[in-house]
């Protein structure tokens, strides 16, 4: 407790206590200290039953290390934590020559225990001195090595008394060796005397709670003095309960040290009760601050796993690139609580750019600036990073810096930082950087090597965006591919019939009208003929052009519909405004007046054109409206050629050269 005294051997303070306290070895631990306590006794002779005799001692001692090795009060029964009398002896074997063997006990006979100025149990007395026998001490330990003991000259008493002076001395080498156990497991004990209002706590238990030696003043009050404030009414909370419900607690809390050290301790005890009262409230406080720092790397590790786990479940389900990076540096920057953390893209000149940012308030933003810090350029470090080796920097004003790199890292508050590669293929795509800008910094190996399975999840989203991007442009050829006529670059056959029934259930449900164009180059066979094929591709692709420009709404669609054959799909558009359309094909390229001497209408390039309109419903088809716009085309050509038709054949409007919008 605070209070250590050790034994003086050249005074005589041990005595004989005359009224000692017997207990039975039937009895349980809890038993016993009520009984010790209401005898204001630190011990107690254990007798047995059958046959009654005393078979040990029990102290405090005893109780101290029941306690601090969990036992159970109300079921312990106090033979299993004593000393038990077999292991005491009578001395060096030369005292026990001279003096005789130890007198059995009878049941009549009672050992006399001897007790130190304070009332501590350091011996016990045979009862061979009663009737003017010579008297023999019984003490629990054995002598240390190399001790002598030439007595023999000695009176009784000089004998006796010298041997309590020894076996003291013996118990405060015992007292002093539980005190370096328990400060080597780096446990404290304390004792409240709930009646005085008295508490004594071991001189471990004062440096557990952050005090000075001897600085305890016995004052609950003065327990608290360094616990942290939010861990204190969960302490007393759990004293108070204990107290009031006569049960065990156990509580964890913090200590600040003077010196800015953090403990984690936990105080486990019970409640001692006598006469059905709570009397004394005893307990032990270890230091389990390394469990603590082991509990929170554990979570903190499990954290950093499931952060990669996610940033993985990002990858695999985001295929934008810059929202990964986005969701990264700010992750990133969350957990390791960096200041700032950037990722830069590397260019052909050993320079960068910053392309991705998340930045605490109050710190200059670097997003979209040409980054040249001595870290991320030079040769020596291109190469390391070209190896996948990252680089944390402590204080930017330890690492040997020139004047102009310092003034570059000032500039944005650049204390300490760490970086580490972004790789695709070996070759080096970029840099994820964490600034601390507030205060120089001392990284944990955990959190750089977080960055650098962070940096390979990136290069990962990366390669996964570049092959994206040239999957998607494969099938965006394949598209124009499977829809596009070859030579035209207009839509096909396939593509138009798509569009047609889309347009037409549009159509429908809007009921709007839907129109389409059928047009056909006259006598196209003899230009073919006359000219050769190139020149009748060469033909065919500027009819298409043609055909294009006419048809400028975005829903409108110019096919090639076979051969020389072209279809126009006017969604929304009537047949007044089809016709229009038709006949600004035929003038468009009439006027461009390509020359065709086989023709039998003109000496140039002309066009037929059917045209066909209606509201979709069930009365008519896709098929059906494409018939009648072939019809208008048919009568095109026998009457003439070089000319707009419209179906109905007989009944027709004039043409109307105002399209409505």
């Amino acid at each position: 407790m605070t209070s250590h005294s050790s034994a003086q051997t050249n005074h005589p303070i041990l005595t004989v206590d005359p009224t000692p306290l017997s207990v039975s070895s039937e009895q349980t631990l809890e038993q016993v200290v009520s009984a010790m306590a209401a005898a204001g006794k630190t011990y107690g002779l254990v007798y047995s039953s059958h046959p009654p005799a005393l078979v040990g001692v029990c102290s405090y001692t005893h109780v101290a290390m029941a306690m601090a090795q969990g036992a159970d009060f109300t079921q312990a029964t106090v033979s299993c934590w004593m000393t038990p009398l077999a292991d005491l002896y009578p001395g060096p074997e030369e005292v026990s020559a001279q003096l005789g063997p130890v007198p059995k006990q009878s049941p009549q006979e009672t050992y006399q225990p001897l007790v130190d100025r304070g009332g501590h149990w350091v011996g016990l007395v045979t009862p061979g001195g009663i009737d003017g026998h010579q008297t023999q001490v019984l003490v629990s330990s054995e002598p240390e090595e190399g001790e002598t003991l030439d007595r023999c000259s000695l009176d009784q008493a000089d004998q006796s008394l010298v041997r309590c002076q020894q076996t003291s001395s013996r118990l405060a080498q015992q007292q002093e060796r539980l005190n370096l156990a328990l400060e080597g497991a780096q446990m404290g004990l304390w004792d409240w005397d709930l009646t005085q209002n008295s508490m004594m706590i071991s001189d471990q238990l004062e440096y557990l709670l952050g005090l000075e030696p001897g600085e305890f003043d016995g004052n609950y009050d003065t327990l608290f003095t360094h616990i942290y404030k939010d861990d204190r009414a969960g302490l007393q909370q759990a004293l108070e309960q204990s107290i009031r419900c006569g049960q065990r607690y156990q509580v964890e809390f913090r200590i600040q040290h003077d010196h800015g050290q953090t403990r984690w301790l936990s105080s486990r005890g019970q409640v001692f009760k006598q006469n059905g009262s709570p009397y004394r409230l005893a307990g032990i406080t270890l230091d389990i601050s390394e469990q603590k720092r082991a509990e929170l790397e554990l979570k903190l590790q499990t954290q950093r796993e499931r952060l990669l786990v996610e940033i993985g479940q990002r990858i695999r389900n985001v295929l934008d690139l810059e929202s990964i990076l986005q969701q990264t540096v700010v992750s990133v920057k969350d957990f390791i609580e960096a200041d700032r953390v950037i990722i830069v893209q590397c260019t052909s000149d050993t320079s960068g750019h910053v392309i991705q940012e998340a930045c605490a308030p109050g710190f200059s933003t670097m997003m979209g600036w040409e980054v040249r810090d001595p870290w991320s350029v030079g040769d020596k470090f291109l190469r390391h990073y070209q190896a996948g080796r990252g680089l944390a920097v402590e204080n930017i004003h330890t690492s040997k810096l020139s004047e102009s790199q310092l003034l570059f890292l000032e500039y944005f508050q650049i204390k300490a930082q760490v970086v580490v590669p972004i790789l695709q293929e070996q070759a080096l795509w970029g840099l994820m950087i964490a600034h601390q800008c507030a205060t120089p910094r001392t990284w944990k190996t955990a959190d750089v090597r977080l960055l650098q399975s962070l940096a390979i999840q990136v290069g990962i989203a990366i390669q996964q965006a570049n092959m994206h991007q040239q999957i998607t442009r494969a099938n965006e050829q394949l598209k124009r591919i499977a829809y596009l006529d070859g030579l035209t670059q207009v839509a096909n056959r396939r593509r138009l019939e798509q569009s047609l029934h889309k347009e037409w259930r549009r159509m429908g449900r809007s009921q709007s009208p839907l129109s389409v164009i059928l047009a056909d180059i006259d006598f196209f066979k003899g230009f073919n003929d006359h000219y050769g094929h190139q020149a009748g591709d060469d033909c065919l692709r500027l009819v298409a052009r043609i055909l294009t420009r006419a048809a400028q709404r975005p829903g409108d669609l110019v096919a090639r519909y076979g051969g020389e054959e072209f279809m126009i799909l006017l969604p929304g558009t009537n047949v007044q405004g089809a016709e229009t359309v038709a006949e600004t094909v035929r003038q468009m390229l009439h006027s461009r007046r390509i020359p065709h001497t086989a023709s039998q209408v003109d000496k140039i390039v002309t066009m037929s054109l059917g045209v066909a309109s209606c509201i979709p419903s069930s009365e008519i088809t896709p098929k059906q409206l494409v018939k009648q716009a072939d019809d208008a085309l048919y009568q095109a050509k026998q009457q003439g050629r070089n000319q707009v038709r419209v179906f109905p054949l007989n009944t027709y409007p004039e043409p109307c050269h105002d399209r409505p919008n």
